[in-house]
């Protein structure tokens, strides 16, 4: 009688088994790379990319908040100021930038907006950043030219409907939230428009002030004190609730609008592929920051405030910045707003 097959044992692994071993040492090595990386983070300054002008939002943004999460994190926050392509350029700077955690970025509504008008400058947001933690949002004000006839927002819808000529729509820019806006209120309502786009919505305001332009979507810190002094018109604020130092002014909500609510934030960004425990301590500094008074005096002040403590996670970022991606490119494929060329 044969014997069962004899099993040669030479000493070696079987290659799968070795295999498995050699992957989880290396998610070991990986682990614990990060978490040293991370116990040691950061050790010198941080740069955080604003992908527009000194002085626009996004500037404004991060100097509120930088002596303070300067402070939480212990070392200083550097802002270099990379413009260009609706801010694309500064945005594909950062992405392209070491996962280490020393460089961020800080962005706005417009990073899921202007991929789809400059293409070439274009990167993929949800692949090629990831989301520290959302740093304030904001709302805009429906305001107007004093030429123009209506007092109330029911009146100007009458307006723009029945006065036998289109009205003229100001906006900062092609794409622009302001725009986007303007073109989401037009449709609603069913009225046509002419569409003006400047450079900036300080040169959009004042054609409103001077009477050149009949309507404009624009921010509390641009449009708050020239309705007080009325000098332009507010129609409505497209916020959950009313603006405290203009109550008597609606919410887009309460005129029957809900869906002009529409948010303008920012956010924190970082490199994919940054190690999580520095994801995780950034975000930690930067709710520490959010939270301190004197950060909120200023939010106050600016017109701006913090998102709701559940959003603020980066896992809560991240899904937020994916819906808004989600939400901005059906309105641009729908409104057929051509790219740029560049």
């Amino acid at each position: 009688m044969r014997g069962a097959p004899q099993t040669k044992n030479s000493g070696r692994t079987p290659v799968p088994v070795l295999s498995k071993l050699l992957s989880a040492v290396a998610l070991g090595l990986g682990l614990a790379c990060s978490a040293a990386a991370a116990s040691d983070y950061p050790s010198r300054p941080i740069t955080v990319i604003v992908p527009y002008a000194a002085g626009g939002p996004s500037d404004l943004a991060l100097r509120t908040i930088s002596d303070r999460l300067s402070k939480a994190l212990g070392q200083p926050i550097v802002a270099e100021n990379v413009p260009g392509a609706g801010g694309m350029i500064g945005a594909s700077k950062a992405a392209r930038a070491a996962p280490d955690g020393y460089t961020l970025l800080i962005h706005q509504t417009g990073l899921v907006i202007a991929p789809l008008l400059y293409p070439k400058q274009a990167i993929d947001v949800e692949k090629d950043l990831t989301a520290v933690g959302l740093v304030n949002t904001s709302y805009s004000f429906l305001v107007g030219s004093t030429n123009i006839p209506p007092k109330t927002f029911p009146e100007l819808v009458k307006w723009m409907k029945d006065s036998g000529k289109p009205a003229i729509f100001a906006h900062p820019g092609i794409g622009t939230l302001a725009h986007l806006q303007a073109i989401l209120f037009a449709r609603d309502i069913g009225a046509e428009v002419t569409f003006i786009g400047y450079k900036g919505g300080g040169q959009a305001m004042s054609d409103i002030v001077g009477g050149h332009a009949d309507l404009v979507w624009a921010a509390p810190t641009t449009s708050a004190e020239l309705i007080q002094a009325k000098k332009i018109k507010g129609f409505a604020f497209g916020a959950p609730r009313r603006y405290a130092a203009l109550p008597d002014i609606p919410t887009v909500g309460e005129e029957g609008y809900p869906n002009l609510n529409i948010p303008f934030w920012q956010a924190l960004f970082a490199p994919a592929g940054t190690p999580k425990p520095i994801i995780d301590k950034i975000n930690a500094a930067l709710r520490e920051t959010l939270a301190d008074p004197k950060v909120q005096a200023a939010y106050v002040e600016r017109g701006v405030e913090s998102f709701p403590t559940d959003q603020l996670s980066p896992q809560a970022a991240n899904a937020f910045v994916a819906e808004e991606a989600k939400k901005w490119s059906t309105v641009v494929r729908e409104a057929n707003i051509k790219p740029e060329a560049n």
